[in-house]
């Protein structure tokens, strides 16, 4: 099947991974392939009952659901991104952060947040593993090729 190809901006690009990443039970986003805009659905949203029917009616040709990014590859990057940390104290520290159960995220973030050069390395690697699934899940889910502008 051939990719559909989707022009969007730097700055929608931006708001694409950015709803992927808050994506949740209570919030639906949707991408609007002829806009590049995102809207969002939800519990704690004014609703917008032009919107809600555009959406349901046009779903699938000019909207599809944000794919959703999962706390177990954002668990994954953590654990790449300790592989990178070159400092020994802080890779076991943040090794010891990732063993634990519930609040893993806290505990990673809270160890980050001793050293800022680390802290935004970590943002940077993030941002960039999001970056790439996104464009991944989209090819792989909605056979939509971005093309992101500079």
């Amino acid at each position: 099947m051939e990719l559909e190809i989707v022009k969007i901006t730097a700055f929608q690009f931006g708001e694409l991974v950015f709803a992927c990443e808050q994506s949740s039970d209570d919030i639906s986003c949707y991408f609007d392939k002829q806009t590049g805009d995102i809207e969002m659905l939800g519990d704690y949203i004014e609703s917008d009952p032009e919107l809600e029917e555009r959406i349901e009616e046009e779903f699938g040709e000019r909207y599809i659901r944000v794919p959703k990014i999962e706390s177990w590859q954002s668990f994954e990057d953590m654990e790449e991104f300790v592989t990178t940390v070159q400092d020994e104290r802080m890779q076991k520290s943040l090794e010891r952060a990732l063993s634990g159960g519930k609040g893993v995220f806290g505990r990673f973030k809270d160890t980050l947040s001793d050293d800022d050069d680390l802290l935004n390395a970590w943002y940077a690697f993030k941002d960039q593993r999001n970056k790439e699934r996104v464009i991944e899940l989209l090819e792989e889910e909605e056979n939509i090729k971005l093309i992101v502008d500079a």
